[in-house]
């Protein structure tokens, strides 16, 4: 009986909250040519329970791109983006790795080929 207090305290151990604005980088390489790209980005999140909602775009943008499907498992975090110049959704997972730091991957395709890169997004202050 007395270590049922661990149950509600393992649990919110487990749990991550991503709403907030975010700032960091996307690393890609050139379908093309094969340079390494990386652009500065930014994030508006917004969870309800394991729903995420938002917008992500390049941190110069006025406009950014509407999320879709956005999920919070865990510490997983998946979702997809369609820009403009993109050939198929690009495909982003992600792991909250502390409360201010999410990372991991994107994939997608552009019109010279398919494209893969590293995610590194920091809360902002």
């Amino acid at each position: 009986m007395k270590r049922l207090w661990l149950i509600p305290v393992m649990a919110l151990a487990l749990y991550a909250d991503v709403t907030g604005k975010w700032t960091g980088t996307v690393d890609v390489q050139d379908p093309s040519n094969g340079d390494k790209i990386s652009t500065r980005v930014r994030a508006e999140l917004t969870q309800k329970a394991g729903a995420v909602t938002g917008k992500i775009g390049r941190a110069q943008d006025e406009q950014l791109e509407q999320i879709r499907d956005g999920k919070l498992t865990g510490k997983t975090l998946t979702f997809e983006v369609m820009p403009e110049e993109a050939a198929s959704p690009m495909k982003f997972t992600l792991t909250v790795v502390s409360d201010d730091r999410i990372e991991g991957d994107l994939n997608g395709a552009i019109d010279v080929g398919k494209i893969s890169g590293k995610v590194v997004l920091t809360r902002a202050k």
